[in-house]
């Protein structure tokens, strides 16, 4: 039987809206099966991803993960409550699945677009880790064309500056600010044309003009050294397929990304945009006019109709005028192009439509009914009809009237009371004696704020003459508790803190108070309510948990675990 308390817990920690669009498929061995329904691995490991989490070892793996499935089948207990209710067949149900519909479909797409291309052999894995041996720094730059990066390389090789170059022409956004130095990177770090060419080179060496999908690269190599992360093939080789991967699918994506782009190509309507000129011409002034970005446009200005003219269409869709000028409020002003750079218009339209053209894509291969959108648009329905059962259809407790929230408020007192505070300069030195020679010599506040603007070590503080303010004990627990003890207007310590030894001078003290109860009868209410709707929570669990046959395959679940991450370990579950 399941552990109801920690999935009591478990559930509550975890929002059900917050899963939903990781729901999966049906696919796998059989990790429980809760009222004859079976829960496999597949729908498991897709409600409850462990690429995002980090373990000690197989067996830690196995206990979050046995945790999570008995948080798993209070879902499905909930399930099952929601289908007796007929909340399957309600409204506003069906408007959630169909509202998310297209989400699945775009799921599906890059399943079989990206992710299904995206495969590594046992040889990469290797072949990237042979490539580890050194770490490189080198810097770039990055033009649009390979006349300007010829032109460039000339005067690179006449001897003229490769950052000021780099400041000036490359297209690259963090030139502005790096000059187009890249620091120190492994392999893997840049895409595969610049990085094979890069980690050829020696210290000094400036290279040809370099293609690749983001244009023509001068790179010039600072420095090489070995890789000090590089460890041992077999310790690495798990990460390293993992990242080579994620390299490979997103590589996949923007390949796939131009791929559509080209097939449903967005026209520019000239006419809509010459007339936002010609009509924003009229609006201002020309002096005004003048200082006005020529990207934007004030749709205030503009009355119903022209908000609705077209402004880009594509094979399926087509963007209206307010769209488009409500959207790129969210592009930074200086990437907004003007509304007669009909190329610059083009990508902008593009990219903000983009998730537009692939569900017109996905549908048009006939995803809508492909079996896994089926499967994942009927897991979906079904959290989601978790989700109504829990926050609408199980009784809640009676809230607590101010009798109750009155008497936790007085049996409580620790929880409203604001802690006393210190309010301390402090001297922080890695010697001991010295601290000591201090503590003896110096007498009044004033010389212990100049001694400390002289030489105390904490970071930060040195300048404020070692002020730490009115202290609490969270922050500085050792001096905290000894300023407790040490009288306004004299020296405390030393204490040992951060590895050094402090000393401090009280300043001031303010006592402990007790918050009043009208202040805090709100958070009490909150916080009584909650505790009562879990506690009504977990007794609904523990009542239907006696009425649902559950079993729990362990071995099954075991192998969801990649023991491999684990190499100095037997896995516990055999």
């Amino acid at each position: 039987m399941m552990q109801a308390g920690k999935a009591v817990i478990l559930i509550l920690m975890v929002s059900l809206s917050a899963i939903l669009s990781g729901c999966g498929g049906s696919g796998g061995p059989t990790v429980a099966v809760v009222d004859g329904y079976e829960i496999t691995s597949e729908e498991f490991e897709n409600f409850y991803p462990v690429a995002h989490y980090a373990f000690g070892s197989g067996q830690d793996e196995f206990d979050k993960k046995r945790e999570r499935l008995d948080s798993l089948i209070v879902i499905r207990m909930l399930i099952q409550a929601a289908y007796e209710l007929g909340i399957d067949r309600s409204q506003e149900l069906a408007q959630v699945v169909l509202a998310n519909k297209d989400k699945f479909l775009l799921d599906i797409l890059y399943q079989k677009e990206v992710v299904d291309n995206a495969s590594v052999s046992d040889a990469e894995v290797h072949d990237f880790w042979n490539h580890l041996e050194y770490k490189i720094r080198a810097s770039h730059i990055v033009v649009s064309d390979s006349d300007t990066a010829q032109a460039l390389l000339e005067r690179l090789t006449s001897g003229e500056s490769f950052e000021k170059i780099a400041f000036e022409y490359s297209i690259d956004p963090s030139a502005r600010k790096n000059k187009g130095d890249l620091g120190y990177f492994t392999w893997g770090a840049l895409v595969d044309e610049v990085q094979q060419v890069a980690f050829k080179m020696e210290p000094g060496e400036l290279s040809p003009s370099v293609k690749s999908n983001l244009g023509y690269h001068l790179i010039k190599l600072v420095d090489k050294l070995p890789n000090e992360q590089r460890r041992e093939f077999e310790s690495m080789k798990v990460d390293l397929r993992q990242q080579i991967i994620q390299r490979k699918q997103y590589m996949r994506q923007r390949e796939f990304f131009d791929e559509m782009s080209e097939k449903y190509p967005v026209t520019i309507d000239t006419t809509t945009c010459a007339y936002l000129l010609h009509k924003r011409s009229e609006m201002y002034p020309p002096m005004l006019l003048e200082t006005l970005p020529r990207n934007d446009f004030d749709v205030e200005q503009l009355d119903r109709n022209e908000r609705e003219l077209i402004l880009g269409s594509w094979d399926g869709g087509q963007m209206t005028v307010l769209e488009y000028l409500t959207e790129i409020q969210k592009i930074p002003s200086n990437l907004r192009p003007d509304l007669d750079s009909y190329d610059s218009l083009t990508l902008v339209i593009s990219a903000i439509k983009r998730t537009d053209v692939l569900v017109i894509e996905a549908r048009r291969r006939g995803l809508d009914s492909d079996p896994q959108v089926i499967r994942k648009l009927r897991l979906f329905k079904e959290y989601t009809m978790a989700d109504l059962m829990r926050s609408d259809s199980i009784p809640k407790p009676e809230p607590p009237d101010d009798g109750v929230t009155r008497m936790y408020y007085d049996k409580h007192p620790q929880e409203f009371t604001n802690p006393a505070t210190y309010h301390v300069y402090e001297i922080l030195l890695g010697d001991e004696l010295k601290v000591l020679d201090l503590k003896k010599n110096i007498k009044s506040e004033a010389k212990f704020r100049e001694t400390a603007l002289e030489l105390s070590e904490r970071p930060g503080k040195r300048a404020l003459e070692g002020d730490l303010g009115y202290i609490t004990r969270t922050k500085y627990p050792e001096i905290y508790d000894l300023a407790r003890k040490t009288p306004v207007g004299t020296i405390g310590g030393p204490v040992v803190t951060r590895g050094k030894y402090s000393i401090f001078w009280v300043a001031d003290k303010t006592e402990s108070e007790l918050k009043d109860y009208l202040g805090v009868k709100r958070d009490i209410f909150r916080k009584l309510s909650e505790r009562n709707e879990q506690q009504a929570f977990a007794a609904w669990i523990e009542q239907r948990g006696q009425e649902t046959s559950i079993e729990i395959y362990e071995d099954a679940l075991w192998s969801t675990i990649n023991m491999d991450k684990y190499p100095d370990e037997e896995e516990s579950g055999s």
